[in-house]
């Protein structure tokens, strides 16, 4: 169930109207942006907030997601989730246009949708977040 959120409660900064088709790009420091997220609830649960917080749903590709090699052995050794660790990275919120100019420590992960749920791909598997 979805929850109306106050906009004194966002999280997210956001410069332009988010809109379905735009692009989620995880990493830091990107000048075009629409919108910017912090991951520092973790990758699923700032998902979640952000779909809430727009208003929109989202698909994204769980394999084009970079863990750092620190994060992969702190979760083996602690038996952790690497999507559930806060991160000093944010998702970064573009409009649909035909190039970009990343840096290298970006990624493409998935984009935006109106239908308001937010689904994860992993292989040909699509499974949803849940509150």
């Amino acid at each position: 169930m979805r929850r109306k959120i106050a906009p004194e409660a966002y999280t997210g900064i956001y410069y332009d109207r988010i809109r379905a088709d735009d692009i989620l790009v995880i990493g830091k420091g990107y000048d075009e942006a629409a919108g910017r997220f912090p991951l520092n609830k973790g990758i699923y649960e700032s998902l979640w907030l952000l779909s809430n917080e727009t208003d929109l749903g989202i698909m994204i590709d769980l394999r084009r997601i970079p863990v750092p090699w620190q994060d992969i052995e702190r979760c083996n050794r602690e038996d952790l989730n690497p999507y559930e660790i806060p991160r000093e990275d944010e998702l970064v919120i573009l409009h649909p246009r035909s190039e970009y100019y990343l840096a290298d420590d970006m990624a493409i992960i998935g984009y935006m949708t109106s239908d308001k749920v937010c689904r994860i791909k992993n292989r040909d598997n699509i499974s949803f977040l849940r509150s």
